[in-house]
């Protein structure tokens, strides 16, 4: 694991024991000891030796050292993870396409609610808090509409559905408040390629009035639109996979960019570098400071580094199956989530380099598997 030429430089494991609702292997009693890189939390999978399942969870990893990772068995594998903001404990879970939901309590380590999508659809993969925490607006698709996207609109205590608005698009996937909060981000997968009506968009929705605002297209008709980042300044990063009818493996994924206004340009340059994101971009993440943007590819093995605001590529950072991606609580580096079996470690977000010393570099085991981490800033307990 090391950096290209002239370009960027970069707990203990846990097992899933036992079956029912949901349960850390034990209760999680408070820390009186500040810890102020945080909490990893993140979707993990793992095959049971003994029945050969395929068994799911939640991680939860302190950010310090000699931590252990801990596992709150689920009944799918979480996806999206979206804190409450009315209880620091309190984590909303979302399958990336399927009928999977719930709210975790990670103070008793247990599910504490299920969601279910509405009658004929499922959830696709995210959702967000309105910038009071009075709504969850929820992904989901119509199954019996070819995938038109809704947004199911839910109270942000008791989660029950209130109402619903559409994401103008289909296959919707992702979604992030913008500005002051009234603008909510979508980002709708399209159709396949070939497929005229209903391409891979970027849809701006008024929360205020429901209305579209605006929709942009990646410039490059060959990737659809999957997850995406939003800067302050309403600029947005957007990665994707190719488009339903292309090779999930073999095609090309990518990465995009807008400022707050114009087009979705997809970068294009230098091909050699592009020519790396094979398959599906999948997490990306802004460090508003340096004004970069870190995506991760995981069946390119690498995570890149771009420009926000000129979409030049920063470096290449080449690594096994980078997944996750997200912002440290101090905000001087990226922690990623790489590996199999997975691992967490941090790249200086101004340097752009891994840790000196090869055990840093390296990581500590995160038992995280799946799309994306969250750190979350959980005091008193962690």
């Amino acid at each position: 694991m090391g950096p290209d030429p002239g370009g960027a430089a970069g707990g203990r494991g846990g097992v899933v024991a036992g079956r029912g609702h949901a349960r850390y292997h034990h209760r999680v009693e408070p820390s009186v000891e500040a810890d102020d890189q945080g909490v990893l939390l993140g979707g993990g999978a793992k095959l049971d030796p003994r029945t050969g399942e395929m068994r799911h969870h939640l991680v939860r990893l302190p950010l310090r050292p000699g931590a252990t990772p801990e596992l709150v068995e689920l009944s799918f594998l979480a996806h999206g993870l979206n804190p409450s903001p009315h209880d620091e404990g309190l984590l909303v879970l979302f399958e990336k396409r399927g009928p999977g939901a719930c709210v975790v309590d990670l103070r008793a380590g247990e599910v504490v609610q299920v969601l279910h999508a509405g009658e004929g659809r499922q959830f696709y993969g995210h959702g967000v808090f309105s910038k009071d925490g009075s709504l969850l607006y929820c992904v989901e698709t119509d199954l019996e509409d070819g995938q038109r996207g809704v947004l199911s609109v839910r109270d942000g205590r008791d989660f029950r559905v209130l109402g619903q608005l559409p994401t103008y698009g289909v296959a919707p996937h992702d979604c992030a408040l913008m500005g002051d909060g009234d603008v909510l981000v979508v980002t709708n997968g399209g159709s396949p390629v070939g497929v005229e009506a209903d391409p891979p968009n970027v849809a701006f929705v008024d929360l205020r009035t429901n209305a579209l605002l605006d929709s942009v297209r990646p410039t490059n008709p060959w990737v659809n639109t999957g997850h995406v980042a939003v800067a302050s300044g309403g600029e947005i990063a957007v990665v994707s996979a190719p488009r339903d009818g292309l090779s999930p493996t073999d095609d090309l994924g990518g990465v995009s960019l807008r400022g707050p206004t114009g087009p979705l340009r997809t970068a294009t340059e230098p091909k050699a570098l592009i020519d790396t994101l094979k398959g599906e971009t999948l997490s990306v993440a802004i460090h508003e400071p340096t004004r970069t943007v870190a995506a991760t590819t995981p069946l390119g093995n690498c995570l890149t580094l771009w420009s926000l605001d000129t979409g030049e590529p920063r470096g290449r950072l080449r690594l096994p199956e980078p997944r996750g991606v997200a912002l440290s609580l101090d905000g001087d580096a990226f922690v990623l989530n790489y590996g199999n079996p997975p691992r967490t470690t941090r790249l200086d977000a101004t340097t752009l380099r891994l840790p000196d010393s090869e055990q840093e570099r390296m990581g500590v085991p995160s038992a995280c598997t799946g799309s994306h981490i969250l750190v979350a800033d959980l005091p008193g307990w962690v």
